[in-house]
């Protein structure tokens, strides 16, 4: 029987069955304090039952309690969980029992919780002591809302009764025990900065209208009413009401609006409010940084409440305003568009050293309210834990009862079992014939019956059905639809694809349908076509009818006639036929008669086949009854006879025996041939198997049967030996000298054969014996550099490589400190050399540096001067300040060489700091996470960019300009380690794609080396010199439209006259042009084929590609990816390769002139082709396909898609690199075992700065007190101190030597290691002198004259004093070599060695094969730190190379803006212009003459047309206001006195027209020229123009060149 709950249907057996009873019982783990139970027999445990739940007392008519268990509860509950087994009833589709359990809250009584008062857990005393107040009612659960989602019982912690003011702020109810849904702003999370920054500013809003007494507009239009700076300049004037100032308000005065923010400006200076907190004009006037100019305001205010100009600061909003979902919407995506960071306006009173207000009292209610609130997790888990506890006891205690109970349980259930079994089998057997009666009976009308209330039933529920079935439908059809347009906005392209397929089916099905169709109704088609096709022959039929009307007496003679005529022929022919065929006919009535009588068959059958069902149980039951019949008669039959019968059938069993065997004999006598094989057969296997069981048995007493033949074979030899040895004795001294001549003979002939093959061949000779040298050598080099344990031979071998040469000499003696009196002075002069190179790649960085400032500068004042923001005169001030080549930017002097710690200029205490400043660049340079959250200091504090550019510069210089692998090692791990700190304080992956962090500018300096450039170059100078500088015909412009209205401009430029194709038309129209189509196609094919070209060139450059970007690539994907574990890694490796693109790959393509990728500037053309590959790149890049904002590029999608996964592949290659301690040969413990300590060339102004730097941010970068850092910063003290202090110091860059902080601490194994070195030299010297298979036999070999004589010739070659040192030379030990003997030598190695093997460093099993090991790291460290040095020398006369032709260019710059200067003045002072000839009498001349009378002729001419002249000239389009007969009467003159501006002012007659003066700057019609605008509106709308003929007019008037 099956056992509900806890019997498996897989568990049929008795043995399952019992094993998973046992199972399910066994009693759960009881808590350490819990109450112990009755002890349960352990025998017990012998034997068990299975729990039958069919047989239990039937109550309340079919619902089974369970007993219950509340003796067996613990008596602290009040309540606890009761268990209720309910059965379901009967189903007519199965039979099923459920069980139900219902579990109450627990509820912990008054006394419980009093005695949690003593509990070590400070929540529960405080729950305890809550239960003690008045309040402790609050905390019941009076409605669902109050409960935690899917925990019934549980109280959920959130504060209630909040309450909002009409006015938008937001009050907390004073309840001490409310706990329900948060406030608005938990609701807008999503925009949560968005919201604080309208917060913000609604607070600047609030203090500039108590400020300036009136009200300004709304927050969300703030941003765009400060623009114009007139609110600015209004708050100027409220807070000094005493000083005039002049405010530039009305909107045609835009050009003076930066006036305006000018005299905010002032005041600001005036107010002495500190840089960090100003904007710049461009941050206001262009909405570059708006939250800069709130952050400013905020600022001013508290500035101005701290000096007293006002008494009232400005307030904090934040929560208690709301704002509509779709401003929030908009403030977000325009923040994120601007992509700036937002200032921290919190930190404002500690800016300013504010005094905090007082903090409220807290009541203890208010006390008890904040600890439940911050600790509500851990009540929560608590709780939890309680709970389980309390189960976990009772389900115990439960379990105990079952088990005490065991023996009764499993004896009632047997009975049971038993007892229903007997019930079950004597029912079935009842019931059996009965139901095989019954059944078939029945079946059918309860069948019918079922059915009939079933259709009742559904017919009479059908309305409501039918609603929930379209419900449910829809529910799934709307669910459907958003996950299909989920998917087809990701799979958008194959969509399109896929729908296109679709279509062309459902087409090709209706077709196939309609073909069908007409198919099945082909007879109804046809018998219509008869029906008409009859109708027509009977129309004519009854024509022809009423025609034979006429002569119908007559034809019915004549056809009277002919039919008796024809029927007398036919009746005759019959006649005669039948006649002379009698047997056929027969036949004939036969076939006749066949038919019929199957036709009779066939339709009884068919009346048979309704009754088969009853006939065939009729015939059934009929011949079952005759079957029964015959059995019971033959059975009577046979039982009369039954003795003869069985004496007959044993009869005739003997006979059918003797029968098989007389056949059986008969053929055996027929095979018996065959038998005989067989049998010869059997016995060969027999003997085969008896042979194989000899030869096994052989086999194993092999060895003994061996060594008995082989005693008998050497007994026999010797045998035979002896008697021919005893025959040769007599003849020895014969045979001797036969045997000498004939081997001297072979030998003489053998050696002249190879002697003459040796002269034949000796060029083969000579290189065989080079290649096995080579291949030996090689090999021995194998072992050395790739092998685990390298033999002595080999490195005997290489031993040389560790003596350092000359050019090792003059690499490292520039930084590594030793007695002048050790080397040779001679050679002094060489060995600086990689040194003078860093020193001035330094100075020449920053003389770029500050070329590259300055020149940047004067650009920006020459765009001023062209938009006449300023004038020339302050262009020429700025450029007086500098004048001449690049280098005098710098003062050309070297680099200070000499030592910082010099007497004369320093004292005691300032040596110490300057030693302590050797420690801090240490520290910064070997520890990243310090500079790493400085710089997320630096975008917390949305740092002006222009400190940012300064922190850049010291941080390159901190770090050498990545000059060295020590430094660029240094550096990667700094940006990596920045990268984590940013990447961990993201929420998204959003947040990190906004981020502005400040490692991107730091990386932005490192990525401009000459590997970088020389990268790009081979990458991207190709792709530019064949398709963008020689290809001057390349035309990448992807919009129909701009190609259609580019076609337009150039036809009416060129010919001045107006386009006769459509102006205004669509995108879609445009591209319908046949000319516009062929070249919006010719420039996406040539567009495909560039981008394709960049991806080819990058997949094969790939392995050429600087290391530093690809580590960085690396860090930040497994920063992304141990942040976003739950991202999908392919989306977070598309980020990392999109931010590849923008940040490196990017600015080198759309930007060559800055990476020397061409040789001379761009085209605009140009540029803007490679906007167009930049696209596409980006598009690729990103990982999408082109949308409905670029419908003309989809055509692209396809390449697109393959491109796609093109780049996928390249982002997977790119990333894989080895680690940076691999790739540097270097890690973090390098700088303490090294010979040479690093150095740092710094000017004393960085190094304040830098100091300054950190001090500032000490708390956070080091949250610990005891942070060495803070130590650090703590004893050098103030920066401005050390400043004055140290002002003897040289101001030009000084040389300092890094040291660590804790240098000289003593290393515990300092002996250990300085022996080891000390016998690894010992040993080298050895093994140069004595040989052996390995180590510890060279060490026990004898010593020989040999062996000291070549000692000393040793010691005089490397000793001789000459600059080769030997190998360890420079390492510390305590013995002396030179005066050594070589036995001396050799016992000190071995004193040294039994040393070493005491303190467990080598041992002897292995031959000390670890001391040769070590030596062969050393060899194979000498030759990479060989390698890694040239490579740095030439990476450094790389970068001096590079950055001379930057200076060359930054110097072509310079000149080019300094003739440009000189030629505006040179145009200002002398050019006048060419007097032009006017024709007397003619409207032109009298106006020139008329502004000649008045003196009000403009500097640069005035001409007067006609609005009917402008109006066939294409250029005036309409006139509102006059119509075009009036045209001829209106006049507009256009004049110009400012460069740049022209004045139109239209009249009539000689009375001016009101309203009709305007000014139109040139550069305003070249804007809409490039924006496409086709025309242009003056006279505040009145007036219409087109811009390209405008143009025209205003080049050929007034730019004209002839």
């Amino acid at each position: 029987m099956e056992v509900e709950g806890y019997v498996s249907s897989n568990e049929s057996s008795p043995a399952g069955t019992y094993k998973s009873v046992r199972q399910s019982l066994r009693p759960l783990p009881q808590l350490p304090t819990a109450p112990s139970q009755t002890q349960r027999d352990p025998q017990g445990y012998i034997r068990a039952g299975s729990i039958d739940s069919d047989r239990r007392p039937q109550l309340n008519g079919g619902t089974y309690t369970a007993v219950s268990l509340e003796h067996m509860r613990p008596t602290s509950l009040a309540r606890v969980d009761s268990v209720t087994l309910t059965s379901t009833s009967r189903s007519h589709h199965a039979h099923s029992h459920s069980y139900s359990y219902s579990h109450a809250p627990m509820v912990m009584t008054a006394p419980e919780l009093q005695n949690l008062q003593k509990s070590s857990t400070s929540h529960l005393r405080t729950l305890s002591r809550l239960t003690q107040d008045d309040s402790g009612g609050d905390f019941s659960i009076t409605s669902p809302a109050q409960e935690v989602t899917g925990l019934h019982g549980r109280r959920r912690l959130q504060r209630t009764g909040s309450t909002r003011a009409s006015n938008g702020t937001v009050g907390m109810s004073n309840s001490r025990g409310g706990w329900s849904g948060g406030n608005w702003m938990d609701k807008q999370r999503q925009f949560l900065q968005a919201y604080e920054y309208l917060c913000h500013i609604g607070e600047a809003k609030e203090w500039i209208e108590d400020v300036i007494h009136k009200p300004i507009p709304p927050i969300v239009q703030l941003e765009e009413a400060l623009r114009d700076g007139v609110t600015l300049a209004e708050i100027v004037q409220a807070l000094n009401p005493g000083r005039p100032s002049r405010i530039f308000k009305h909107p045609r005065l835009q050009f003076r609006h930066s006036d305006n923010i000018a005299l905010f400006f002032r005041f600001l200076a005036e107010m002495e409010l500190p840089e960090l907190f100003r904007f710049e004009l461009i941050d206001l006037y262009e909405k570059k940084n708006i939250p800069k100019v709130i952050y400013c305001i905020h600022a001013l205010s508290w500035l101005l409440y701290r000096k007293g100009v006002v008494d009232f600061r400005i307030g904090n909003l934040v929560g208690q305003l709301e704002f509509e979902h779709h401003e929030l919407e908009e403030m977000q995506k325009g923040l994120d568009k601007a992509g700036v960071s937002m200032p921290s306006f919190s930190g404002m009173s500690a800016n300013f050293g504010a005094e905090p207000e007082p903090e409220p009292l807290e009541s203890e209610e208010d006390r008890i309210e904040r600890e439940l609130a911050e600790n509500e997790e851990i009540i929560l888990d608590l709780q939890a834990q309680i709970r389980g506890a309390v189960v976990r006891i009772r389900l115990g205690n439960t379990m105990q009862a079952l088990w005490d109970s065991e023996d009764w349980l499993v004896d009632l259930q047997a009975r049971i079992r038993g007892e229903w079994a007997r019930q079950i089998f004597e029912y079935r057997i009842g019931m059996q014939r009965f139901t095989v009666n019954l059944q078939s009976a029945v079946r059918g009308f309860l069948v019918r019956r079922r059915e009939q209330k079933r259709e009742d039933w559904w017919k009479g529920r059908e309305s409501d059905v039918m609603v929930l079935q379209s419900l449910v439908r829809a529910n799934r059809a709307r669910a459907e639809v958003q996950m299909i347009k989920t998917k087809l906005r990701r799979e958008q392209h194959g969509v399109k694809e896929l729908q296109a397929s679709i279509r062309g089916a459902l087409l090709r099905s209706r077709l196939v349908e309609q073909v069908e169709a007409s198919r099945d109704v082909e007879g109804t088609v046809e018998g219509l076509q008869a029906a008409i096709r009859g109708a027509l022959v009977r129309a004519r039929l009854h024509a022809d009818r009423q025609v034979l009307q006429h002569e119908g007496s007559m034809i019915a003679k004549l056809q009277a006639a002919v039919r008796g005529a024809l029927l007398r022929q036919h009746v005759k022919s019959e006649r005669a036929e039948l006649q002379s065929i009698p047997g056929l006919w027969r036949a004939l009535q036969a076939l006749v008669r066949g038919a019929l009588k199957r036709d009779e068959l066939k339709s009884l059958r068919g009346q048979l086949k309704r009754y088969e069902d009853q006939s065939v149980k009729l015939q059934a039951a009929a011949r079952g009854g005759l079957v029964r019949k015959e059995v019971e008669a033959t059975k009577k039959d046979l039982a009369i006879h039954d003795e003869n019968v069985r004496m007959l059938q044993a009869k005739i069993r003997g006979l059918l025996f003797r029968r098989n065997l007389a056949s059986d004999l008969s053929m055996l006598k027929a095979q018996e041939a065959m038998i005989s094989k067989l049998q010869a057969f059997a016995r060969g296997c027999l003997l085969r198997r008896d042979n194989r069981s000899f030869l096994s048995e052989l086999k194993l007493h092999t060895p003994e049967i061996t060594r008995l033949q082989a005693l008998s074979r050497a007994m026999l030899l010797r045998t035979e030996v002896g008697v021919l040895l005893a025959r040769l004795e007599e003849h020895e001294e014969a045979i001797l000298q036969l045997q000498a001549a004939i081997r001297g003979q072979l030998v003489r002939a053998k050696f002249a054969e190879k002697k003459r093959f040796f002269k034949e061949n000796m060029e083969k000779v000579v290189k065989l014996q080079s290649f096995v040298r080579g291949r030996l050598q090689g090999e021995a080099y194998k072992s050395l550099t790739s092998g685990k344990n390298p033999p002595v031979g080999t490195i005997k071998g290489f031993v040389h490589l560790l003596n350092d040469s000359d050019f090792d000499f003059d690499e490292e003696i520039g930084t590594f400190q030793t007695p002048s009196a050790y080397w040779n002075c001679e050679y002094t002069d060489n060995i600086i050399e990689f040194e003078r190179l860093r020193k001035t790649v330094v100075q020449h960085v920053r003389q770029n540096e500050l070329a590259e400032q300055y020149i940047d500068q004067l650009d920006i004042k020459i765009a001023l001067l062209v938009k006449n923001k300023i004038t020339l005169d302050e262009v020429v001030k700025h450029q007086k300040h500098f004048g001449g080549h690049v280098g005098s930017l710098l003062n050309n002097a070297e680099i200070s060489s000499k030592d910082p710690f010099d007497l004369k200029a320093l004292n005691k205490n300032s040596r110490k700091k300057l030693e302590h400043y050797q420690q801090l660049f240490f520290v910064l340079q070997t520890q990243p996470q310090y500079l790493a959250r400085l710089f997320k200091r630096i975008r917390e504090h949305a740092t002006a960019e222009k400190d940012c550019k300064r922190i850049e510069t010291l941080m390159m210089g901190l770090f050498g300009y990545a000059q060295k692998r020590r430094e660029e090692y240094y550096l990667l791990k700094l940006i990596a380690r920045s990268i984590k700190e940013e990447v961990d304080g993201c929420a998204t992956v959003q947040d990190y794609l906004r981020g502005n962090f400040f490692w991107a500018k730091l990386l932005q300096g490192y990525i401009r080396s000459p590997r970088d450039r020389k990268f790009m170059r081979d990458l991207l100078g190709p792709l530019l010199r064949e398709n963008i500088v020689e290809n001057q015909d390349l035309d990448l412009e992807s919009d129909p439209l701009q190609i259609y209205q580019s076609i337009i401009n150039n036809e009416e430029l060129r010919t001045g006259q107006r386009s006769r194709r459509p102006l205004d038309i669509k995108r879609e129209e445009a591209i319908r042009d046949r000319e516009t189509r062929e070249t919006f196609v010719h420039h996406l094919q040539d567009l495909r084929d560039i981008v394709d070209q960049f991806l080819g060139a990058l997949e094969d450059l790939l392995p050429k590609m600087p290391y530093g970007i690809r580590f960085i690539a690396q860090q930040s994907l497994q920063a992304l990816v141990a942040r976003f574990p739950h991202e999908n890694q392919h989306h977070l490796l598309q980020i990392v390769g999109h931010w590849v693109w923008k940040s490196y790959l990017q600015p080198a393509l759309t930007q060559p002139e800055a990476w020397g990728l061409v040789e001379k500037g761009l085209a605009p053309l140009q540029k803007r082709n490679l906007g167009e590959v930049g696209k596409l790149i980006q598009q690729v890049a990103v990982g999408r396909l082109f949308g409905g904002e670029s419908l003309f590029l989809q055509p692209l999608n396809n390449y697109v898609t393959e491109a796609i996964e093109r780049a996928g592949e390249i982002w997977r290659n790119l990333i894989s690199v080895r680690d940076a301690e691999a790739q540097f040969d270097i890690d973090e413990f390098n700088d303490l075992y090294a010979r040479q300590k690093p150095t740092l060339y710094i000017k004393m102004t960085d190094i304040f700065a830098i100091h300054q730097l950190v001090a500032g941010e000490i708390t956070h970068l080091c949250p610990s007190k005891d942070d060495m850092l803070r130590e650090l910063v703590h004893e050098l003290g103030s920066a401005k101190n050390n400043e004055v202090e140290m002002s003897g110091v040289s101001t030009a860059e000084i040389s300092l030597t890094l040291n660590p902080k804790l240098h000289d601490i003593e290393d515990p194994d300092a002996d250990i290691k300085a022996l080891f070195m000390e016998t690894k030299r010992c040993i080298l010297y050895i093994i140069r002198i004595q040989s052996g298979a390995n180590l510890m036999e060279i060490l026990v070999k004898p010593i020989t004259i040999e062996d000291e004589d070549k000692w000393h010739s040793l010691l005089r070659e490397e000793f001789s004093g000459g600059r080769k040192r030997g190998a360890y030379s420079d390492a510390y030990t305590l013995a002396d070599i030179t005066s050594m003997s070589y036995s001396e030598l050799k016992r000190t190695a071995l004193e040294n060695i039994v040393a070493l093997e005491q303190a467990g460093g080598i041992t002897r099993h292995n031959h000390y094969q670890d001391l040769l090991n070590d030596i062969a790291v050393d060899i194979r460290t000498k030759h990479r730190r060989r390698i890694q040095r040239q490579k740095e020398l030439e990476g450094v006369k790389a970068t001096l190379g590079n950055l001379n032709e930057k200076s060359v260019w930054l110097e072509q710059q310079l000149k080019s803006y300094n003739d440009y200067i000189e030629q505006a003045m040179v145009t200002l002072q002398n050019k006048k212009g060419k007097k032009r000839f006017l024709v007397p009498f003619t409207k032109q001349y009298n106006h020139v003459r008329e502004l000649q009378r008045s003196g009000r002729v403009p500097k640069f001419g005035s001409f007067k047309y006609s609005a009917r002249a402008l109006a066939d000239k294409g250029v005036l389009v309409s006139y509102k206001g006059y119509t075009e007969r009036q045209y001829d009467k209106i006049n507009l003159t256009i004049s110009s006195d400012e460069v740049g501006v022209f004045f139109i002012e239209g009249s009539m007659g000689s009375i001016q027209i009101p309203g009709a003066s305007a000014q139109v700057p040139l550069d305003d019609l070249l804007q809409a020229q490039f924006c496409n605008q086709k025309f242009m509106n003056l006279f505040e709308g009145l007036l219409r123009l087109n811009v390209n003929l405008f143009l025209h007019l205003l080049f050929r008037k007034f730019y004209r060149d002839e």
